[in-house]
């Protein structure tokens, strides 16, 4: 599938195709829906990240960069909730959902004593945070997932989900896990020392690449 044949799609229906990028049977269709909606906001997101560029006295190539982060964390975390739309425009909403990482991402670009981690990281057993009402399709997605994660699983020891789901929401490229989701994870994991902890994540890694064709 390629992105001209989702260009007419609705922009809930790009965002939900991208949420299904986990699932091996929906990728192709998620890459697609992806490059749709890059296509569809990336003027607007560029006009943006050139106007909060200039306030950090950095250059419109500076722009396109903070422009290509934004998309590349959409795309690696499509957290997006239609339910949060109060005014029922998605278009609108999604905008400045994307303006939000860019104004995250642009503290990490140029501040470089900036940290990712808030202290409100926690431990992650399952795919379903129970706090968060999800929309009915989105649960079925989560569940499917979640089923397919536990057959794979199922052939480590229950630790390995525990260890691969929490480095997976939380880990972030150049740095460690902060202190306190460290100590928790180690309680969580049965008094587990950081060494094994690394151990269990590298294999489960490797499975999800023998399952899935990812880690």
């Amino acid at each position: 599938m390629t992105w001209e044949e989702l260009k007419d799609e609705s922009t809930p229906d790009l965002i939900d195709y991208v949420k299904s990028v986990n699932d091996p049977g929906y990728k192709d269709l998620a890459e697609a829906a992806f490059i749709a909606l890059t296509f569809r906001f990336r003027k607007d997101l560029i006009d943006k990240c050139v106007i909060m560029s200039r306030k950090w006295q950095r250059t419109e190539d500076d722009a396109i960069e903070l422009v290509n982060r934004v998309f590349n964390r959409f795309w690696q975390y499509p957290r997006y909730e239609h339910s949060e739309c109060k005014d029922g425009n998605t278009d609108k909403c999604f905008r400045k959902y994307l303006y939000g990482i860019a104004n995250r991402e642009i503290v990490k670009l140029y501040n470089p004593s900036y940290s990712p981690y808030d202290g409100t990281e926690k431990v992650i057993t399952s795919l379903i945070d129970p706090s968060v009402n999800y929309e009915p399709e989105r649960l079925k997605i989560l569940q499917e997932y979640e089923k397919k994660l536990d057959q794979a699983f199922a052939k480590l020891p229950p630790k390995h989900k525990i260890i691969y789901l929490t480095y997976k929401q939380h880990e972030k490229e150049g740095k460690n896990l902060p202190r306190h989701l460290t100590l928790e994870l180690r309680e969580a994991v049965g008094g587990l020392s950081q060494n094994t902890i690394r151990i269990y994540k590298m294999e489960a890694n490797e499975l999800m690449r023998k399952e899935f064709g990812n880690g």
